[in-house]
């Protein structure tokens, strides 16, 4: 249900802002600024950090509400979340009628509103292609639509990663578009804009830039993503410790440096990008070989329920 008065919020969306311009100054963080558009306007962004937010309020001095995973607001801050931001929820890893009715109710009352519509953090440094569904709720809400790209996020924070750098990061508006705009555009003609606008390849762009990004233990984690060894083939081998990782099982070793870049004598591979799509690439070829369809197995899986005040209950 949207909410009745953002004044509050507004208020709070000031001093967050405020305090995210300390927050990102470590980062050298530098960004466009949204333009003023007549009426509310539904922002579109990569999702590349936990920090994303925080640069997008950097770019609009005007309030957004934004649409968070239903999973922050069951944790111990989701009071909070509620209380002094009121986000959008909608579940992680799916879609939401519920959300976007929320979304729709706002932007009607006034309010803007930014969304991430990945869903999640690139593993790979690449954003991920979105549906003609983007398309369809943004022709919904009939307000303006703003597209902004985040560059240089994803070194900062890998998703596999356990530990943040300091280094470079921007954002930009890379397009303002006006509802008589969108109106005379199909959903699949909308979504093929955003893809195009907020797509990012952190590494095509750090091979050209090479920035430097510093931090303790930048390996570690690494084979959160890295599952299986492009030397010995092994699953579930790849360890680290500081810069390095290696094989267990066949004793590969390799650093990871501070431009984000893979150096070793015995993996083929200079980028977590590379080895993550040669990885997808065997992983589909070890499933059609195996005659049980089994490749590994997990243990202690918690199953549950979840309910529209954010509480769950095991099934």
């Amino acid at each position: 249900m949207a909410v009745k008065s953002n004044l509050f919020h507004s208020v709070v969306y000031v001093i967050l802002r405020f305090v995210g311009w300390f927050l990102l100054l470590k980062y050298t963080f530098r960004t466009d600024k949204v333009p003023k558009t007549d009426g509310p306007f539904l922002m579109l962004c990569n999702h590349t950090t936990e920090s994303d937010m925080i640069m997008a309020m950097r770019a609009s001095g005007r309030h957004m509400y934004f649409v968070c995973g239903e999973h922050l607001l069951r944790g111990k801050f989701g009071p909070f979340l509620k209380r002094f931001i009121d986000p959008v929820s909608i579940p992680k890893g799916g879609g939401s009628l519920s959300a976007v009715k929320d979304m729709h109710e706002r932007i009607k009352s006034g309010f803007n509103i930014c969304l991430f519509p990945e869903g999640s953090r690139s593993f790979n440094g690449e954003t991920k292609p979105l549906t003609d569904a983007t398309g369809k709720m943004v022709k919904l809400f009939k307000c303006s639509l703003v597209t902004y790209r985040i560059r240089g996020g994803y070194f900062i924070a890998p998703r596999w990663g356990y530990h943040f750098r300091k280094g470079h990061a921007e954002g930009k508006v890379m397009g303002v578009y006006s509802p008589d705009k969108l109106k005379a555009m199909s959903p699949s003609e909308i979504t093929a804009l955003i893809n195009k606008d907020i797509y990012e390849n952190a590494y095509e762009t750090q091979r050209v830039e090479m920035h430097e990004y510093k931090g303790d233990a930048p390996a570690e984690g690494i084979g959160n993503f890295l599952i299986i060894c492009p030397e010995c083939g092994a699953y579930d081998s790849i360890k680290s410790e500081g810069d390095r990782f290696f094989c267990e099982a066949c004793n590969a070793r390799g650093t990871y440096d501070d431009y984000g870049f893979l150096k070793s004598d015995d993996f083929r591979f200079d980028s977590v990008y590379d080895w993550g799509k040669w990885i997808e690439e065997r992983f589909d070829s070890d499933m059609d070989k195996a005659e049980d369809g089994l490749l590994f197995t997990e243990q202690d899986i918690r199953l549950y329920e979840i309910f529209e005040d954010h509480t769950d209950r095991d099934i």
